[in-house]
């Protein structure tokens, strides 16, 4: 009885090894995502009316903001890897999260193709910490090009609930161009 319980436990492990590297992802697939965060700073200002010295707290940034771009990372054959990266901002009583950026393969004509990408920004109840002033969030893409494509225009949108999706980057490769 114990030969056939180590047995059935070694295919058990197996199984569930295999279950959980099918499972993985590479870090290229993956939205990552960093918190901005701020810190008080103490000012002090002078009223032009009185004259007298204003002493207040405000909080300002320590960590740089990822500035909304596409950057091509590769191209081997006709398959091409970019990154995707932007910032949100978020404090107070209005939190936003990033939950994922969504695909959507613009229009095709001749030989160039529109690549859509979303950024879809969650919006939660509650309140954000002071410290925290927003969120950067990067993540790689691939793309198949298609055999006759010579060109591919890349655009990035962010997309708040009940709102218009609004263009924050764009860029245009052009894999054939002559150097």
């Amino acid at each position: 009885m114990d030969m056939f319980k180590n047995v059935v436990m070694k295919y058990f492990m197996l199984l569930a090894s295999l279950f959980a590297l099918w499972g993985c992802k590479t870090n290229a697939d993956k939205l990552q995502v960093s918190t901005v965060m701020s810190e008080p700073k103490r000012v002090t200002r002078e009223v032009p009316e009185t004259g007298k010295q204003h002493t207040y707290t405000t909080y300002q940034e320590v960590t740089e903001r990822f500035v909304p771009a596409v950057y091509l990372l590769s191209k081997e054959g006709n398959l091409v890897v970019f990154n995707i990266q932007g910032n949100i901002a978020s404090g107070g009583h209005h939190i936003q999260h990033v939950s994922k950026i969504r695909f959507e393969e613009g229009e095709q004509s001749g030989n160039s193709v529109s690549l859509k990408y979303y950024v879809i920004i969650k919006h939660k109840p509650g309140k954000e910490g002071a410290s925290i002033a927003g969120y950067n969030y990067s993540q790689e893409k691939e793309y198949k090009i298609p055999a006759h494509v010579k060109v591919v225009h890349v655009e990035v949108y962010e997309e708040h609930p009940n709102q218009e999706p609004k263009l924050i980057a764009t860029n245009t490769f052009d894999f054939f161009a002559k150097i």
